[in-house]
Formats: C-alpha cells, structure tokens, sequence
C-alpha cells in the first residue's frame, strides 16, 4: 500500500544488531506550528513556499514530557485571489514520506498541485523526518511481507526496544494522525480544508472522515485502502494476478513477446525451483521470498510494470542485478511506523491462517508471496499498540463529497476495494484507470484534471472525456531501450 518514494531515516537511529533506539527527550518543547527555514531549496517553482514544524504532546492529556514533532511545507496557491480552503496532502505507507525529496516532485509535476490552493505537506507522526521515527535499520520488510524468519525476529526486538525507551506505540496510527491534521489546521487558523490522500494516505482520510469530519469539504482518494479492507488473506493471489495480467499483455505485444518469448511460463518454472531451493551466486543467497517482494514493488510503479518482463527474463538468466538494487533499496522502509499502524488497524482483524484458505499450490507467485504475508502476524508481538477498535474494520459512511481514483493494475489497493467502499459514500464517485498502475494521480494528466475539477466544485460527478473508454497501449521497456529495473 506504500507510496512509492525514498524512506530516509534520520530522526531515530535503530541499529539491526541490537535495535538500539535513541529517541531524545528534549526539554518542554514549544507545542503547535513553529516556522522554520526550508530544508530544502524550491527555487525555479512559481509558488511561494513556506516551512516549519508542527509539535504535539505524543499521548495528549498524559503530561508526561513526550513530544511528537513533524516537518511541514506549504505551498501557497499562484492565483491571485486564492481560495480559502487549502488541501491537506496524505502520504503513503505506512512508513513513507512526502518532505523530503518534495522540491523534486513538484519540479517534475508529480504532485497534483491546483493554481488557486494552498497545498499542505506533513511528515506524519513516526516517519519521514518525523521525531521521533520509528525506523528498524536494515530489517527486510516489504509491502508482501516479511522476507525472512530472522526478519521477524529483528522486527519485533525493534518494537520492544521502541516501548523500552519510552515510545507510546499505541500513539502511532491513523486515528492519531487525525488529530495531528486537526491541531495543525488550528494553529494555521484553518477552518474549511479539503485532503488528498494517496495510497495508505486514503486510510488515514477516511479516519479524518471518520473521526473529525467537522470543516472538511472534500476529499480526494487516489488508490484507495478502506478500513475494512483485507490486508493479507488475498494478497499473494493479487499480487500473481496483476503481475500475471502484465505478462498477458507482453504476450499479445509483438515487439514485447518476441523480445521475451514465453516469459510467463518460463518464470514460473524457475520460481517453482526456486521456492524448493534458494539460489546462491557470489557469495549471495537469492529466496523465493525476496522474488515475491521485488514482484509486488514492480507492479506498484509504471516504471517497474513497464520493465517486469525484462526484470524476469533477466531473473530466469541468473542475472540478479535488479533483484541486489531492490534488496538495498527496500531497508528505506521505516517499518516501525508500519507495524503500529498495521497491527492497531489492519492484522487484529485478520487471521494468519486465512492466508493458506483458497491459495493455488500451483501458483509459484502466490505460494512466494504467501511465505512472506504470513510473516507479518508474528511481529505484532513485539508492537504494544493497544486494543484494536472495531470501527478500524467497518465501512466508512459519509457524506463528504469524494472523488476515488483507482489503477486497473495494483495489487495493494485493488478497484474492487473501491468498488465496495463508494456504496457506502452517498456524495462519492470511483473511476479506474485503465493500465495505470498504483497512484494514478502520479502518471495520469486525466486523474489530475479530475482532481482539480472536483476541487473546484466539490462534486464528484466530473467531465470524464479525458478517461480512455479502452485499454491504451502498455509501453514496455525493450531490450534496445533505457530504463530502470523495478524500483
């Protein structure tokens, strides 16, 4: 369910041999918005950019001297005469982050900006350059799972250590997050505001929409995740089917089919070898484990579905380059922030054994992945976030106008999630895009238009002229052709 960004841990260091955290506790600090210089530069935008730090009490009303601080940035709407709604933006995850890095994103218009709006962004509580972060160092942790027994171990070692030192865990979810988001429109003196979340960010709007609906006009859900949807038990046959419907596509493109011939099936045998023995080369040990991780992150971005066939046959040759680079890459995950989201909002609700029921033993794909779903149950021992509360597991109903936008190809927040959760929003409309992959907003200059459509009017019935009534082209990369390997 992750946005697919760079996670840097920087505020709380977790070292993987101990999991050693050092969350300081600073003097009283000044609690509510505090404007400081940017971290980064935004030169060479149109928009005037402010910056500074939100602190709040962890636990609020506890008095016990622990603090949560988190960065924010606001970028002020080029209109003239801007609205006075802004439009709070909801990063994914959980475990990622929108500060840092952010310049770059809205240099390359990868942030769905709207002229006559401020847009506000936040670190939330436990990530990004959030303090304190709940980082974990190196421990292998993706968005299918746990990719090792040691991981599990060094998971839950890491939760310990956190409560150890003091760190209220059961302050670090969504309904939380919701709070945070209504002290920060107060101490910028905001009363009417609209939220765009993306990914993960959709669950902590609905909690906003659930909890603190009060001034909210709109709200924008890019690649939505529900309360009461099921994380684990039909995960490892999404992630085979979208990474099946990829190769499906390859095999009916003549340049793609003949530059991987048979890809599907070739894979498939090589990852049923592969879950009976793992494969050493260089010193290295390559698991079926981390295949089923390195699948789910393909098929989250353009870039990693455009390049998946390539990515396999390169896999199915032993060559293991891509598969190096995402292991590496994969440890930006802060994943202490992910468990006590997941193991407050999602994995109460959910039994391990759920995962075996239904699974196709036939599916190498599904069975990989499985290994590492299964994982996650065990590592909730080691996070004291409190006793779940069943709204966390209901259908939102709500009033507020909303937009849902969805990608036909997404594993982690498939459209029939969507398609579910709009019933119950009587002023909400859902819309996929065809061969998009997760986060539309992102590669879609429809989904953007979309979106400042409905912002503009708060209706969510908008112009969809610009949404192909078919299946366009999927653009895959070709041997002749640069790109990056799934990322």
């Amino acid at each position: 369910m992750k946005q697919v960004l760079p996670v840097l841990a920087l505020a709380v260091s977790v070292l993987v041999a101990g999991c050693t955290p050092h969350p300081a506790k600073p003097e009283k600090p000044k609690l509510g918005f505090s404007a400081t210089a940017c971290a980064e530069s935004f030169a060479g935008l149109p928009n005037k950019v402010d910056c500074g730090t939100m602190t709040v009490e962890e636990t609020r009303g506890a008095n016990n001297g622990r603090f949560v601080s988190f960065p924010v940035v606001i970028v002020h709407a080029t209109d003239a005469a801007p609205k006075a709604d802004p439009v709070v933006y909801l990063h994914g995850g959980p475990g990622g982050s929108i500060v840092r890095g952010l310049a770059d994103r809205l240099r390359s218009r990868r942030a769905p900006l709207t002229p006559d709006r401020d847009w506000i962004f936040f670190d939330q509580r436990g990530t990004g350059q959030a303090t304190p972060l709940l980082d974990c160092g190196t421990a292998p942790l993706s968005d299918a799972g746990v990719t090792s027994e040691d991981g599990v171990g060094m998971l839950r070692a890491c939760g310990q250590t956190f409560t150890a030192a003091g760190v209220d865990l059961s302050q670090y979810n969504s309904a939380v997050i919701a709070k945070d988001i209504h002290d920060l429109r107060t101490a910028l003196h905001i009363t009417t505001y609209n939220l765009f979340g993306v990914s993960y960010g959709t669950r902590v709007a609905m909690a906003v929409m659930q909890h603190d609906a009060q001034d909210l006009r709109a709200a924008v859900l890019d690649s939505v995740w529900p309360p009461e949807g099921t994380a684990t038990a039909p995960l490892p046959g999404l992630v085979s089917r979208e990474v099946r419907q990829i190769l499906s596509l390859c095999a009916a493109d003549t340049a793609c089919n003949a530059a991987y011939p048979d890809i599907e099936r070739r894979f498939d045998a090589r990852l049923t070898a592969w879950l009976k023995t793992p494969v050493v080369k260089d010193g290295k040990t390559y698991t079926a484990d981390g295949v089923a991780a390195y699948l789910l992150d393909a098929v989250y971005s353009t870039d990693g579905a455009r390049a998946l066939p390539r990515s396999l046959d390169a896999l199915v040759k032993d060559d293991y380059s891509g598969l190096d680079q995402f292991m590496v890459e994969q440890s930006g995950y802060v994943e202490g922030q992910f468990f006590t989201h997941m193991c407050k909002e999602e994995f109460p609700f959910e039994k391990a054994s759920a995962v075996e029921t239904g699974l196709d033993e036939a599916d190498p794909i599904a069975e990989a992945t499985a290994r590492d779903v299964r994982r996650f149950f065990p590592v909730c021992d080691g996070f004291k976030v409190g006793a779940p509360d069943p709204v966390e597991n209901q259908p939102l109903t709500s009033d507020i106008p909303a937009l849902l936008l969805t990608a036909e190809i997404d594993a982690g927040c498939p459209a029939e999630l969507s398609d579910a959760a709009v019933k119950h929003l009587s002023h909400g409309a859902h819309f996929t895009f065809p061969n998009r992959t997760h986060g539309v907003t992102r590669q879609s200059p429809c989904a953007r238009a979309m979106v400042a459509q409905f912002l503009a009017t708060a209706n969510p019935k908008v112009d969809t002229t610009c949404l192909p009534a078919d299946h366009p082209k999927f653009e895959f990369i070709l041997p002749k052709e640069s790109g990056s390997a799934p990322q």
